[in-house]
This record gives structure tokens, sequence and C-alpha cells, in this order.
């Protein structure tokens, strides 16, 4: 016969160690518990009524590795909401003052023969690797194998093997809430993933696709059963003047095993020196042999740790992309700069915050570019590697000087230094759609969502482009799309009011426009084009004396307001505002040839000329 599985009855409870489940007495309803909160139960129930001090649990829940008494402490906690314990009713754990704990609640144990286990959900160590003899044993006799030396991973049972092994590096969490920096957070995130890189086949999820989890209280197992991964690493930090305190955990998703854990408490000043140790026990603990050193991932950066800090702020702004957003950025990458003249990751940035005020219609282009030009060009005289150096510069070259050849050349060579920057082949795509290579568009858009699937503005791209190809009820669904995952992505709900007004849906177009304001290329011509098209002349023509009012006080592209004109049948006044917005760079100038806005007045020889003089050509779609 089998020996018999411990089993315990205390309070309105059972605990089946064999079975690996905790239910409800009466019921039988199973009480859902993580791994180490099962396992610290185990071991409670099995030393009822004995003081156990915080060394002694650590030892026992997490032998062979260093863990802080605040990962304890998570773990009681999560065990009494389980138990239904309140804050002061401490019928099943009691806290020993500066000790630790004491299971205080009468416990009965009636054993049951071994039986074949429902296939239960992997909760604890024996669903997660852990020998069939361990419960038995008790977590007691692996405080004791651990102290006498001997190692448990040579007798764990074997696990799946992944058939595509990735690692999810989350964003960072504030060890004391009210002293969070988001910036900071997510840059030892990012900064993390670009040390690892990629190795024998070891993918990293892109920062865009854990930037989600910055704002949400999720279970890193959960995260990253979301994302699909094999591990996650997670950590928490606190800055306090000139310390700085880590905290990391690297898991197992299948099954929530604990490969790693380390605390730093070192000055801010060491903070490249913590991120290359975690990068460096990170590979130790999967296995991964260290990448080559690639420039692209590893030039332009500063050893500065305050530089790195504003770089960090500066980078979070730019993802934000609101006007006060990008401003602040401004500020935050000069302020690296100040403190670091070589910092060509920070004017890189720069380039590309300057550029973004331009491309949305918050500057005047002609205030901007040529700024973002030269801050891209002192990146690459720092470093000629820089792969987002070349693709910022490529974007001005394009955007603002209409300058394809130049653009090709340079997105190319970010393309070779790093293939795997999503940026680049996004503007990349831009460029294949402004010559009407429709196909080819989508298709290195796909590419760029692939290496960042949760960057929306990378999902919403490809409505622009079938806007402009004529297929607008695709680009509805596109957007729809896009806004189904998040109600404030304005670049999709601008495009999507673009298409509604194309196929006729003024009065759905009006709607959305009254969902909040919006500040996107032409939206400002949006309502006057709604109302002018659904035959409302008189309110579209206030409309584009609010839009003139408003001009005067701040810059309002004149393609804007050249297409208020052409939805108003206005045609000598369009293409006067089409001439200033040649004057003036408007930015959605690069669509030109293409604008499905400007319909009647392909037939002026005019409209040709003006599309000659962009220097973009009006390709066919292959």
């Amino acid at each position: 016969m089998n020996p018999p599985q411990a089993r315990y009855e205390f309070g309105d409870f059972v605990l089946d160690v064999g079975r690996q489940r905790l239910s409800r007495r009466a019921s039988g309803d199973v009480v859902p518990l993580a791994a180490k909160a099962f396992d610290m139960l185990v071991f409670l129930v099995e030393h009822t009524g004995e003081a156990l001090d915080k060394e002694t649990l650590l030892h026992a829940l997490w032998p062979g590795v260093i863990v802080e008494e605040n990962s304890l402490a998570q773990c009681i906690s999560t065990l009494r909401q389980a138990l239904g314990e309140t804050r002061h009713d401490n019928r099943y754990i009691a806290t020993l003052a500066r000790k630790g704990y004491r299971f205080v609640a009468p416990v009965t144990r009636c054993d049951a023969p071994d039986v074949m286990p429902e296939s239960p959900a992997p909760t604890s160590l024996a669903a997660s690797g852990r020998p069939r003899w361990l419960p038995a044993l008790g977590l007691v006799g692996v405080a004791m194998l651990v102290a006498l030396g001997l190692r448990l991973h040579a007798v764990e049972a074997p696990v799946a093997v992944l058939a595509a092994p990735t690692l999810a590096v989350l964003p960072f969490k504030a060890l004391v809430p009210a002293d969070s920096d988001p910036s900071l957070e997510m840059g030892m995130a990012d900064s993390l993933i670009g040390a690892l890189g990629v190795a024998d086949g070891y993918a990293i999820a892109p920062l865009s696709s854990v930037r989600q989890f910055a704002l949400r209280d999720v279970d890193p197992l959960a995260a990253g059963r979301e994302l699909g991964v094999g591990h996650v690493l997670e950590g928490s930090l606190q800055r306090s003047a000139d310390r700085l305190r880590v905290s990391v955990r690297l898991l197992r998703v299948v099954d929530g095993r604990l490969l790693w854990t380390q605390t730093f408490d070192e000055r801010f000043t060491g903070v490249f020196e913590i991120q290359d140790s975690i990068a460096a026990r990170v590979r130790t603990a999967l296995k991964v042999d260290a990448p080559p050193r690639d420039p692209a991932r590893y030039s332009g950066r500063t050893r500065d740790p305050e530089a790195y800090a504003l770089y960090a702020r500066g980078r979070y702004a730019w993802t934000r992309q609101t006007e006060s957003s990008l401003r602040n950025g401004i500020q935050h990458y000069e302020q690296a700069i100040a403190r670091d003249p070589d910092y060509a990751l920070a004017y890189a940035g720069l380039s590309d915050s300057y550029a973004l005020l331009g491309v949305l219609g918050i500057e005047a282009p002609h205030e901007v570019f040529p700024l973002a030009r030269a801050a891209a060009e002192h990146a690459l005289a720092l470093d000629p590697h820089l792969a987002s150096a070349h693709s910022a510069l490529g974007h001005v070259q394009l955007q603002y000087e209409h300058n394809v050849p130049a653009a090709a050349a340079s997105y190319g060579k970010a393309s070779a230094l790093d293939p795997a920057l999503a940026l680049n082949e996004h503007r990349r795509s831009l460029l294949f759609a402004m010559q009407g290579d429709t196909e080819r568009a989508l298709a290195t858009s796909m590419h760029a969502q692939q290496l960042e699937p949760l960057w929306l503005a990378v999902r919403a791209s490809p409505g622009n482009f079938l806007y402009y190809a004529g297929r607008f009820e695709e680009a509805i669904a596109v957007a729809e799309n896009v806004l189904a995952l998040n109600e404030g992505a304005d670049n999709a709900r601008c495009m999507l009011i673009r298409n509604l007004i194309a196929t006729g849906k003024h009065a759905r177009a009006l709607r959305e426009l009254d969902r909040a304001p919006l500040q996107m290329p032409a939206s400002h011509a949006l309502r006057a084009q709604a109302l002018a098209l659904s035959g409302k002349r008189a309110e579209a023509t206030q409309e584009l004396a609010r839009v003139m009012a408003l001009s005067d006080r701040r810059y309002v592209a004149a393609y804007d307001i050249a297409l208020i004109h052409a939805a108003l049948a206005d045609r000598e006044s369009a293409f006067l505002w089409l001439e200033r917005a040649i004057q003036d760079r408007s930015t959605l100038l690069v669509f030109l040839a293409q604008e499905p806005m400007f319909a009647a007045l392909r037939d002026d020889p005019r409209f040709d000329a003006l599309v000659a003089r962009v220097g973009i050509a009006r390709a066919t779609s292959k």
C-alpha cells in the first residue's frame, strides 16, 4: 500500500497536502492559493503552536536563495486574506512582534490513503518540480537539507521544455508607492531589455509589450501568461537622495518557480553596475550565453547616473506624445545633455521629440525640424553606430525635407545597425505609403507590429495607408480595433474620423469629434469638413472662422485650412492655402498626391505642379 497523504483540518478549512488543495470544510469549495502561500500554510500547519522566526521561514520557503523580509510579509498577507482574517482578527496566524509568526488554530490530522491526484492546477512546489516525497517530509525537512548543504535542484522533476523560450522584463514598481518615479522604473526595465539582448534564439519581449503593466497591479505570472513568455523578471526600486535600493526576482511562468532573487542597496552612482549584474545573473539562471556586443544596443550611452535618470524621464515623456509631455521631455533631454555633452542617445531622443512637435502640428515645422536635424547630426557625430540617430535623421529628411533617397539611405543604415528597431520600421512603412506603394507599406508596418506588438501607433498606421489608398472601410476596421484596446488612442480616433468623413458618415464623425479635443495631423480641419460635406455650409463657414482665429494665437497647418476650403468646394482658396502649405512645410504634404479630399482638384494642372514641388511622386500601388 502507498503511504498515507497528510490531510489537516482546522477552523473552517481542510488542507490536503497530497492533492495540493485547500478547501472549505462545509461546502468543499476550493480556495485558490499561489504556490508560495500554499507552501507557507503547509509549513505553519505542520508546526502548529511553534514560534517560527523569520529566518526559519525564509530558509524553509526560499531554500538556497536570498530573499528580503518584505517577500515573507507579502506571503503572510496573501495567506491571511485567503483564510478570511481581518487586520485584528488572528484566528489562524498570530504575529510575534519583531520576531515571526505562529499558527494558533487547533489542527487535527486525518490522513487519507494516497490516490492519484485529480490533475490539480500547479499551485505549489509539488506541482512545480518539487520531488514527490517533499510533502511527506515537510518543509522543515527542506530546511534541514539546505542546512546540510544539499541541493534540491539535483533531484528536481523534469519540466516541459518551452518551444520558444522568451523573457519579459516587467516595468519596475516603487518599493514605496508614494515615492514612485515612473520614468526611472520604466527606464530600468528598458535598460535591462537592451542589456540582455537576444542570444541563441532567446527572445526578449519589447518595451511596448510590457509597458501596459506599469500602471496595473498584476501578478507577474499572470503577466507572463498574458504575454506568452517562459520567464518574467520583476523588480522594485526606491531612490532616496544618493541611495538606490533594487530588488529583483526571476520567475518561471509554467510553474511559478523562483529561479533567482536578489536585493541591491547601493549609491545611485552604481545603477549601471546593478543593471550589468542583473543581466549577468539572468543569463546564468536561464543558461543563455552572453550575446556579442552589439553597437546599436550598447553605443551612445552615458556613465553619468543622473544624466541617465534624466534621459529615462525624457524617453518616458516621449511615449505619452502630448504637447505637455513632449515639451517636458525636451527639457529632460537637454538637462541630460548638460550633464553629459557626449550622451548620443539623449541627442537622438531630443531629435525625435522636436520632430513630433512638428508632425502633430503643435509647432510650426520651420521652428522645430531644423532643431531635430541638428540634434540627430550631433548624435551621429558622437556615435556613427547609433541606429536611433540614423532613423531620427531619416525622419527629418523625409517628413520635412522631402528627400526620399536620403531618408531611405538613413533608414537603411538604422536597419542594418539594429534590425529590431520598431520605430525605424514604422518610419520605413510611412515612406512606402507616401509613394503610393500601399502593399509594401502594409507589409513593413506588419513587421514593425511584430517587433512591438502592443505599440498602438504602429497598429493604427495601416489605417492611414488604407485611407490614402481609398480603402476606407478597411481603414475604419483598423481604427475600431485599436480603439477597442485603448479609447485614448488619439491617432486611431483621428484616422477613424477621416475615414468616416470620406465614406459620408458625417454625423458619426461629428459625434467622435465631440468626445475629446484632438491634436493630430489634419485635426483642425475635421469638424469643418464634416459639416461642409453634410450640407451644413453656414456652420462649416463658422468653424473655418474659428480655426482662422485660432491660427492667430498658435500654429495651425496651412494644409488643414486647404482641406476645409476643398470641402467647401472653394477651389481657388484651396490652391492658395496649398501654396502656403508648401511654404510652411505642413507635414501632411508628403501625402498630397494621394489625399482623397483633394480629388476634385486633380484635374487642374496646378495640382500636379504642387505635387512635383513637394518632390514625392505619385506611384501606383504594387
